[in-house]
């Protein structure tokens, strides 16, 4: 495998699994630390009526479980490519389709999400 097909494949890995993971989030109600603006604290209590930021708490889960995995991921490549073999081109297509697929469902369950929980479908009357 070329350095530059790799390069390709882990950056699509990683694309995909930062919006997974910060869906799992969401999905598993993963307990965060949330940043507190008016504090200028990071708490791991969402309290109520008291204006608190856990998008970025999410962000970093979602990007450090992501390169984590990723790293997993390059270790195993890594062998593939000492080895030469060469991946077929019809994958390296895949990686890119599936990549795509993943964040466009992400990104969709994320906005359906988001809007609900503003109340903007009501707003609009959906």
């Amino acid at each position: 495998m070329k350095k530059a097909d790799a390069v390709y494949v882990l950056g699509g890995i990683f694309i995909a699994l930062t919006n997974l993971f910060y869906c799992c989030t969401i999905w598993f109600d993963i307990k965060l630390p949330r940043y507190y603006p008016l504090e200028h604290v990071w708490k791991w209590v969402n309290e109520k009526g008291v204006p608190s930021q856990g998008w970025y708490g999410m962000q970093a889960f979602a990007f450090l479980a992501a390169g984590v995995v990723t790293l997993i991921a390059y270790l195993v490549l890594r062998r593939v490519i000492s080895s030469q073999t060469n991946l077929k081109t019809s994958y390296i297509r895949m990686c890119g389709v599936v990549t795509s697929l993943i964040v466009v469902i992400c990104m969709g369950y994320m906005l359906n999400y988001e809007f609900s929980r503003w109340g903007v479908y009501t707003i609009l009357g959906l």
